[in-house]
């Protein structure tokens, strides 16, 4: 299966993008890439458990973490990330990109 990047904007209160991960990839496939109020799935407890049972790897925007007043210590899953990071991941690591 083609590896997937799943770019996610929203909070967990609007959207729970698991269920769309679990139809288009394997988790082994799948990484999340967490952008503006999209850096709360990995803040929220809940949500970031339902999101280390769906994908492999969660890269959170460590501009969008750090305008929001947390730092990398506050996550509950995934690892704080610059964007040259992301454009390597979307770019050379995955094959195709989904944004929900």
């Amino acid at each position: 299966m083609a590896k997937t990047a799943f770019i996610v904007m929203k909070s967990p209160q609007e959207l729970d993008p698991t269920h769309m991960v679990k139809r288009l990839a394997d988790r082994s496939d799948a990484t999340m890439i967490l952008f503006e109020d999209g850096i709360y799935q990995a803040l929220n407890a809940s949500a970031a458990e339902r999101l280390g049972k769906a994908v492999h790897e969660v890269l959170v925007s460590g501009e969008d973490l750090e305008a929001r007043g947390f730092s990398s210590s506050d996550l509950k899953t995934g690892k704080k990330v610059g964007y040259p990071e992301i454009v390597d991941c979307i770019m050379e690591r995955t094959d195709r990109t989904v944004t929900i």
